[in-house]
């Protein structure tokens, strides 16, 4: 059994992720209620995370701002890491899990397929703290808009960039060692979870 665990879930928008997060969040409360649990997402509502959102929120352009975005996300995550999850993962007795809503995967991905290099990409987030377990989500973008149509679109959120952009998300197992895992997140939000609870557990037994 682990001491600690460090869980992240990630993909293109619309796949279910932020789902998934708060599932496993209720999962973990209901199987022992010593676990410590931090549920946070990337990016941040810190000063770097609302420059992003604001920058998502009001361009159109998918390809535009790569290299700016990219300073962003890497300022936003190191503020993130010591702040906030590498504090929580040090403090205290017990088991602590952190469960994040997107990480480096999300910028070597979404940057890649604005058109940087993917292996400057991955040298840039190589010294941030590597999960346990990553979950991508993967779906078909034009399912994945339809889910989220109820909401104005940010400008990663059109057809052919998600294309692109599910293609770098599969393509991160062959070439990054960490241990991901890529779900069908097409499939019932009950099965989604299910597959993830599973390998999950296999961390603790």
């Amino acid at each position: 059994m682990p001491k600690n665990l460090f869980i992240v879930l990630d993909g293109i928008d619309g796949s279910g992720k932020s789902e998934m997060a708060m599932l496993l969040h209720d999962y973990f409360l209901s199987k022992d209620k010593k676990y410590s649990i931090l549920a946070t997402r990337e990016p941040t509502n810190g000063v770097y995370g609302r420059e992003i959102r604001n920058i998502l929120a009001n361009e159109k352009n998918p390809k535009e701002n790569a290299e700016k975005l990219l300073e962003l996300f890497i300022k936003d995550r190191e503020e993130h890491l010591n702040k906030e999850i590498v504090p929580f993962l040090s403090k205290g007795h017990g088991i602590k899990i952190v469960i994040c809503d997107r990480y480096y995967y999300s910028t070597i991905a979404f940057q890649s397929a604005q058109g940087l290099d993917i292996k400057s990409l991955i040298e840039k987030n190589k010294k941030f703290l590597k999960p346990d377990i990553v979950f991508i989500m993967d779906i078909e973008p034009k399912i994945a808009l339809e889910r989220i149509n109820n909401r104005e679109k940010e400008k990663f959120e059109q057809l052919e960039f998600m294309k692109v952009l599910r293609k770098k998300f599969l393509g991160l197992p062959s070439i990054l060692k960490d241990n991901i895992k890529v779900v069908n997140a097409s499939k019932s939000q009950k099965d989604v979870f299910e597959e993830i609870k599973e390998e999950v557990n296999k961390l603790f037994y």
